[in-house]
């Protein structure tokens, strides 16, 4: 029984167990019948179900799938339930967000031995219309669920492996989700005449170039006022039903710890003081380092959602051009560029994991300086 259940180390580097049972063979076709299931956490867990199944086998209980018609929705649910225990919560949102809004209306009713590549076919041209950015990742999902029918023998071959994915043209354009140094000045200027908890959240973005999640994530515990740096250790993410959850920085590199101009800092302690006393007249105590900076109106974790509303209120109010929340942290690279900061300062204060993304991500800033170095060396040589 115990040589029945295997232990494995999914991509992530987690250990996970799983089990084959043997049933016997298909009278109509010959095929074996097996029953595999995996993503167990731990060995008590999958004995339990190893148990239960072959309870259902002497009892003559346990119908094959291979008998039951099924959908792709069914089958889609069955994969599920050894898909999510694979991955993070916000992964898994993101992934169920693509099925529930794309896949499953294409694909969900029919069932899947009708499914051809002619019909996959079909769904990928929609979904290329619905989300050109996208598609390829509700192709490569829904082949997931595919491959785990021919893990299952449900089915022989994957028919989204044969799709002809539609190509985007892509159309050049200048570069404009980030602000000059005029603009920015302008941007916090307004933010400020509008609201100080906007105007030092964006500050704070532009001045730093963190990430909106490690923003929302920090607690006044990461401010230390006395060498004028903060400690990044943490990011605020989308799980299930849009729930903001704490979890650990992006990547390795994302934990880190950056030095801030005093100014900033300044308008942090001005920003603590009105926060303390107005949550202390809702009844929070906010006396206490580990308190978010930027809570919610009943001190828990602000939405990823709502720096964007924040931004389209200071925009919309003083008739501004409006970037993306992002923007700011394009924004603070290419300051620091222009200031003089080289490629290795800048990506160790966003936290990149090499130079490499911290050029391509920059490149616009670059190309808008080439002109200048032009222009440089033939003044020199007149």
């Amino acid at each position: 029984m115990d040589n029945d259940i295997k232990e494995y180390t999914t991509p992530k580097g987690e250990k996970r167990y799983k089990f084959l049972i043997y049933v016997g063979k298909d009278e109509t076709t010959g095929h074996t019948i097996q029953i595999k299931k995996q993503g167990f956490k731990s060995k008590d867990e999958a004995l339990e179900a190893y148990l239960n199944y072959k309870l259902k086998i002497v009892k003559g209980e346990y119908e094959p799938l291979k008998k039951k018609k099924l959908t792709f929705k069914q089958l889609f649910e069955s994969w599920n339930k050894v898909y999510k225990p694979t991955v993070k919560e916000s992964t898994y949102a993101v992934t169920m967000r693509y099925f529930n809004n794309h896949i499953l209306s294409a694909l969900g009713n029919i069932y899947i031995e009708k499914i051809t590549v002619a019909e996959c076919q079909k769904a990928v041209n929609e979904w290329f219309e619905e989300a050109p950015h996208t598609f390829d990742r509700f192709i490569h999902y829904a082949s997931k669920v595919f491959k785990y029918g021919i893990d299952m023998e449900l089915l022989t071959s994957n028919p989204m492996e044969k799709v002809i994915k539609p190509k985007l043209k892509e159309r050049p354009q200048q570069y404009q989700e980030f602000y000059d140094k005029d603009e920015l000045n302008k941007f916090l200027s307004c933010a400020k005449k509008c609201n100080f908890r906007y105007f030092v959240y964006f500050r704070l973005l532009a001045y730093t170039g963190m990430r909106k999640g490690e923003s929302l994530a920090l607690k006044w515990s990461d401010i230390d006022f006395e060498t004028n740096t903060i400690s990044i250790t943490r990011n605020v993410t989308t799980g299930l039903n849009n729930r903001p959850y704490i979890s650990n920085g992006k990547t390795a590199n994302s934990v880190r710890r950056i030095p801030v101009d005093s100014e900033t800092m300044n308008y942090l302690k001005e920003w603590r003081y009105c926060q303390q006393k107005d949550m202390l007249k809702k009844g929070f105590n906010f006396l206490d380092a580990d308190n978010y900076i930027f809570p919610t109106i009943n001190n828990g974790i602000t939405s990823l959602s709502k720096p964007r509303q924040w931004n389209k209120s200071i925009c919309d109010k003083f008739g501004l051009r409006r970037i993306k929340i992002h923007g700011f942290r394009h924004t603070h690279a290419s300051l620091c560029y222009s200031a003089g900061l080289n490629a290795k300062e800048i990506q160790k204060r966003l936290g990149h994991a090499d130079s490499k993304t911290t050029m391509n991500v920059y490149t616009h800033v670059m190309k808008n300086d080439e002109k200048k170095a032009v222009k440089k060396f033939a003044d020199f040589m007149k």
